[in-house]
């Protein structure tokens, strides 16, 4: 069986945060996030696939992809 868009996109991140020993750098969830919010916004993931990646990631205070996503 051929992997989903969000499975494919989970083992990427899980990955990832392995290649950086289990914690991922900000600056690389930046990228992530900003990655995962255009897979949202071009219909690749559903909103759900896209909360439970983003859960996946290292929560960034005041997170510029966020604001930019979501509007200012």
């Amino acid at each position: 069986m051929t992997e989903t868009i969000p499975q494919e996109l989970e083992k990427r991140l899980r990955q990832e945060a392995a290649h950086h020993g289990g914690a991922m750098p900000e600056r690389t969830a930046l990228v992530w996030h900003g990655y995962l919010a255009a897979c949202l916004e071009r219909g690749l993931i559903e909103i759900e696939a896209y909360r439970q990646l983003v859960a996946q990631l290292p929560v960034i205070p005041d997170n510029p992809v966020e604001h930019l996503f979501l509007g200012r």
